[in-house]
């Protein structure tokens, strides 16, 4: 997870949102409530968020849009918080897994419960997660700073097996260009490239990076940002 900096809503939802809200007010049935609250899913919404976050989910890096459509997401779920429903700072886009009932669905964990859960528009996701990559055990795992960066990691599994094991495969590439990269002008450019927001993981390049420049060995010994 990376901070992303938020730009200006889509005009659609701009000039919508309140009358959208007024007819959420107004409906009688459940039928009609999902009609208006399905109203979110419009594409210039979509898109906008793809942009934003450069086609990969917010909360986990990977890149989407290659194998799936991806999810437009409510921060606070609009199950529990309707009125949010059409808000911009409460949109982003995620993957399905993370997304999923088997994750975050609609839980949205309060003070008390742990949360609330890290929110990568509005703060830096490394004042409550570290990134960590073993050359050992060749794992790069993400664990909490806080609580609620335990409670983070745990709502959206973001140490799920097929997940840590992508992600895993992608960090031990980067540790090895990395260890080039002292000498090695074009490993260099390939580290600083998967550094880039617009790249999956890019937290752990941003690792190795760092140890790079604090002059910290790529040793066997575990990177932890």
């Amino acid at each position: 997870m990376i901070q992303v900096r938020r730009g200006r809503a889509p005009d659609i939802l701009t000039r919508h949102r309140a009358r959208w809200l007024k007819d959420l007010q107004r409906a009688r049935t459940p039928e009609e409530r999902q009609r208006v609250l399905d109203r979110y899913r419009h594409e210039d919404v979509k898109d906008a968020l793809v942009t934003l976050f450069h086609g990969k989910c917010a909360y986990c890096e990977s890149s989407i849009r290659h194998v799936d459509y991806g999810h437009i997401e409510h921060y606070r779920p609009k199950s529990k918080y309707p009125k949010q429903a059409f808000t911009w700072s409460n949109l982003v886009l995620a993957c399905g897994v993370c997304n999923g009932s088997e994750h975050k669905g609609d839980a949205f964990p309060l003070k008390a419960e742990g949360g609330p859960l890290v929110n990568p528009t509005t703060e830096d996701p490394e004042r409550h997660l570290s990134f960590e990559y073993d050359p050992v055990t060749r794992l790069a795992s993400v664990r909490g700073r806080t609580t609620r960066g335990d409670t983070t990691e745990k709502c959206f599994g973001l140490n799920r097996q097929d997940l840590r094991r992508h992600r895993s495969t992608r960090v031990k590439q980067l540790w090895f260009i990395a260890q080039r990269a002292t000498i090695d002008p074009d490993a260099r450019r390939l580290l600083d490239e998967a550094a880039s927001a617009s790249e999956e993981y890019s937290a752990f390049a941003n690792l190795l990076r760092d140890a790079l420049s604090k002059g910290i060995p790529l040793s066997s010994a575990p990177l932890t940002s």
